[in-house]
């Protein structure tokens, strides 16, 4: 700014001084100081404001140091402190689902329009190395009295813990979570190919409250979960156990062995195996159709009927693996679960007791025909819909799945009646994903059963043919 003062200082004198500087007046030497006065005031007012200015932005740098960040997108709301030590996300999934019986299933099945899952989602990060997730579910069924001890399935709550990241390979988990048993169980609700899950599934833990040792090692080659929780029967999920003090050991340990190696057809194989072992006493679940009707029970009854309950060792082992290449994707389990069951009612059969060890696997199958890599995790679809008339349809998906389930013959008659419970089921079902963007998703699914046994139950009296339907907005 000097520098300019004096050049328009030396151009005025240039100007004034072209004719004869030897008799240039009073007057012409006058202006010449007012106007490097006024250069002199210009000056002064252009260094205040630029120290403004400074001022200004150390203050705004200042205040970015300790201004949160809010955002809004596909992911959901996102609050970040600035620092990025506190991050709080709100996200969720809502679906609408439709169930109709079709063919000969189509008189005792119950059509319906339901609301499947309801869920918020609150999750984030303290100091960066702890992590939190709270999902309730406010569905369709879900009463109240999912909070008592003898519910098997807490409903509101789904998840609600903490996770420690110490390292990549070292991580404790603790709260209300899934136990790591089941391959289908461990994906999420809004990632499933079907709109119902598989047999398999049926027969692992669900939600359990623990404490869980976890990792990533090798680049991600291997993962390993090992945890302590309170011990749910098959399918079930708690909050809270007052039915035994014995306690379960759930683990889990799976391999991508390809993962990195620039082998494009390899890098997408995963296997591994899970299980449980423990001790459980209280009330059994059931089996549900892939309907969602009942069509298997164990016997239960008050005074002199049967009543069957779970009464000591119990375990499970599921191996289970998975191939992705491209569009194309691949996963199944096999579960076997043993429990040992006491008929602790009456009639002529009570106090009776045995071992009866379940089994159920599966195969699921999925093409992208809009060409979108396929995985484990929600698909990103490549010309996503946004109605605004530059995006294009979203990704297009076909699955298949087979499924089957045998329930050991001992439960039979004893510990369940065969009039109304089967004693194997087989299924098979094909449908379609419409993922218009990463936010909305249309199914479609066909799925037919074959029963044997059970041949009292209306459910399960023939096969059962239903068409499920489903409309799933997630934030």
């Amino acid at each position: 700014m000097q520098f300019n003062r004096w050049v328009v200082t030396a151009a005025i004198l240039a100007v004034y001084g072209s004719g004869n500087s030897a008799s240039a007046d009073e007057s012409t030497a006058e202006t010449i100081k007012a106007l490097q006065q006024q250069i002199e005031q210009l000056d002064q007012k252009v260094r205040v404001l630029e120290r403004k200015d400074e001022l200004e932005k150390e203050t705004l740098a200042e205040k970015a140091k300790t201004t949160p960040t809010v955002s809004v997108g596909t992911s959901g709301l996102q609050v970040r402190s600035a620092d990025s030590n506190f991050v709080f996300n709100l996200r969720g999934y809502v679906q609408a689902d439709g169930r109709f019986g079709v063919g000969s299933s189509a008189e005792p099945y119950s059509d319906t329009f339901l609301l499947r899952r309801v869920r918020p989602i609150f999750d984030g990060t303290l100091y960066k190395k702890i992590d939190y997730r709270v999902m309730l579910d406010f569905a369709s069924g879900t009463t109240s009295s999912g909070f008592t001890s003898t519910s098997s399935n807490d409903g509101f709550v789904q998840d609600a813990y903490v996770n420690a990241r110490f390292l990549p390979g070292l991580q404790l988990q603790v709260g209300k979570m899934k136990e790591p048993v089941g391959l289908e169980r461990l994906q999420s609700g809004a990632n499933l190919l079907f709109v119902e899950r598989a047999y398999p599934t049926a027969l692992v833990p669900n939600r359990d409250v623990g404490v869980m040792l976890q990792g990533d090692l090798f680049g991600q080659r291997l993962s390993y979960q090992v945890g302590g929780f309170n011990g749910v029967s098959d399918g079930g999920s708690t909050d809270f156990e007052t039915l035994d003090d014995g306690k379960n050991l759930a683990a889990r340990l799976f391999t991508q062995p390809f993962l990195g190696s620039g082998v494009e057809a390899l890098e997408g194989f995963g296997i591994g195996v899970a299980g449980t072992y423990g001790n459980l006493d209280g009330p059994l679940r059931g089996y549900t159709s892939p309907g969602q009707q009942t069509n298997f029970v164990y016997r239960a009854g008050t005074g002199a009927n049967p009543n069957v309950v779970a009464d000591g060792q119990q375990w499970r082992i599921v191996p289970q693996g998975w191939y992705y290449w491209g569009p194309f994707g691949l996963f199944g389990e096999y579960a076997v679960s043993s429990q040992e069951v006491r008929q602790a009612g009456g009639g002529a059969t009570a106090g009776a007791t045995d071992t009866l060890v379940n089994k159920a696997w599966q195969v699921s199958a999925s093409w992208f025909l809009t060409g979108e890599k396929n995985s484990w995790k929600a698909v990103t679809p490549k010309k996503p819909l946004n109605f605004s008339g530059d995006g294009g349809w979203g990704a297009v998906e076909l699955v298949a799945r087979v499924q089957g389930l045998d329930i050991d013959a001992d439960a039979f008659p004893v510990f369940a009646n065969p009039d109304v419970s089967i004693n194997s089921a087989f299924a098979w079902a094909v449908g379609v994903n419409w993922h218009l963007n990463r936010n909305l998703k249309l199914s479609l699914d066909y799925e037919h059963t074959d029963f044997d046994g059970g041949d009292q139950n209306p459910n399960t009296a023939q096969a059962e043919q239903v068409l499920f339907g489903r409309v799933q907005f997630s934030f």
